[in-house]
Formats: structure tokens, sequence, C-alpha cells
């Protein structure tokens, strides 16, 4: 029986909103979810060798070698100062030597209130976050990277004010889609990219303003209800049984 965490009551219940039919066991669906989602790297403090986990920037990858917790920086790391004899000697080419226990560093951000934090890197205002990074005001965010005032995301990437969505990408204003990218104000989509307020759409490139339409084409209401529960079938039976899809809205865009 899977335990019933938060985290797993976040997958649970997304699924079951998003595919018809809960899911259960998020961990399985971990390499899944994580594809084309930008990876958190891990380090360890240079004082104490605890883990520090940082967004995958250029610029933290730089510095791995000079990282600290948060609670070190603050506590041990910022009151370390240089004496007036080595400011006065300091130059730019003593500098990096003269700097080094000083110029060490955290990539941890926290701000505002958060609560049920695990694995995550630099949020702000978040909740029930597991395995993401870069969460501003989000709840219920797991292994998705950089939400932005959203709830309920499971392996998306830059999903800004969205709800309810699975492995999304670089959109806005989404709500119950699964496999959407490049797109803004959709609800209710699956396979879609560079659309704009769609509803009940599957398959839809480069197109707006329609709605139970597949391949960009809008048709009854029931003849899109019918194909829609075979393909949710399709992708729910594939997901049971193997914990990954191989198709994904980058493989037929």
């Amino acid at each position: 029986m899977i335990a019933m965490d938060e985290y797993e009551k976040v997958f649970q219940t997304v699924t079951s909103v998003v595919l018809g039919r809960k899911l259960a066991g998020h961990a399985d669906y971990e390499r899944w979810l994580t594809r084309q989602v930008s990876s958190m790297g891990k380090a360890r403090s240079v004082m104490s060798g605890k883990p520090v986990i940082f967004p995958e920037f250029e610029f933290f990858n730089a510095i791995t070698h000079k990282m600290l917790t948060l609670e070190e920086a603050y506590e041990v790391a910022g009151k370390k100062h240089l004496s007036e004899e080595q400011v006065r000697g300091l130059s730019l080419a003593n500098a990096a030597e003269t700097l080094k226990d000083i110029s060490i560093t955290t990539p941890e951000t926290i701000m505002g209130t958060c609560s049920m934090i695990k694995e995550c890197a630099m949020y702000y205002d978040s909740t029930i976050c597991y395995k993401s990074a870069l969460m501003n005001t989000t709840k219920g965010s797991l292994y998705t990277y950089w939400p932005r005032h959203s709830e309920y995301v499971l392996g998306c990437h830059y999903a800004f004010s969205c709800n309810f969505c699975i492995r999304c990408f670089y959109s806005e204003n989404l709500t119950r889609c699964f496999e959407v990218s490049d797109s803004a104000n959709c609800s209710d989509c699956y396979f879609c990219y560079n659309c704009e307020n769609l509803q009940d759409s599957m398959f839809c490139f480069n197109t707006k303003s329609k709605k139970h339409a597949i391949a960009n084409v809008e048709l009854p209401r029931e003849k899109y209800k019918e194909i829609k529960q075979k393909v949710l079938d399709s992708i729910v039976k594939k997901l049971e049984k193997d914990k990954t899809l191989d198709a994904s809205i980058f493989s037929l865009s």
C-alpha cells in the first residue's frame, strides 16, 4: 500500500483530475515526470559537508566548491571579515586568495511563509512541495522547475499561474492540462503546442480560440468526448503498466 503523505495526496489528486483516474506512487513516476524538466544540482557544504541543493544555473554550477547551507551562511560565514591590514593590501592579483574565507556563500533562498517543503531549492511563500525548484507562491508542486502562483503541478517547467497540470512547459494560465507547451489561457487540453484560449482540445498546434478541437479541427461535443475518453484510457493504461509514456508534446511537435 502506498503511504499517503501530503506529497502522495497531491500526486493522486492531480492525476485523478487530469487523467480521470488516480495513479499511485509518485516516486515510481519520477523519471517520466522529470523528462525535459531542468534538474537540481547537489553539492556539499565546504564547512560541514551537509547537502546543499541548488537550481542548475551556470552561476551556481561554477561555485559548487564554495557553497554553504543557509544557516551556515548567516550564522557563521556572514560574521567573518578581513582585517584592516588585509583590506589595505587587497588587489585584483591577490583577491581570490585573500577573500577565500569570506567569499563562500549559499544558493539557498527561503522567504515568506513556507511549510512541508522537501528536497527543494529556492522558494517563497510555498507549501507541500517536493523535489522542485524556484517555487513562488505555489502549493502542491512535485518534480517541477519554476512554478509561480501555481497549484497542484507535476513535472512542469516554467508554469506560471497554472493549476492541476501534468508535464506542461513554458506556459501561463493553464488549467487541467497535460503535455502542453508554449501556450496560454487554455483549459482541459492535451498534447497542445503554441496555443491560446483553447478549451477541451487535443493535439492542436499554433492555433487559438477553439473548443472541442482535435488537430485544430472543432468537433461536435459528444464526438470529442468519445475520442478523448479513448485517449485517456490508453494513457492511464500505459502509465499504470510502465510508469512512463513514450509520447510527449516534444516528440509530437
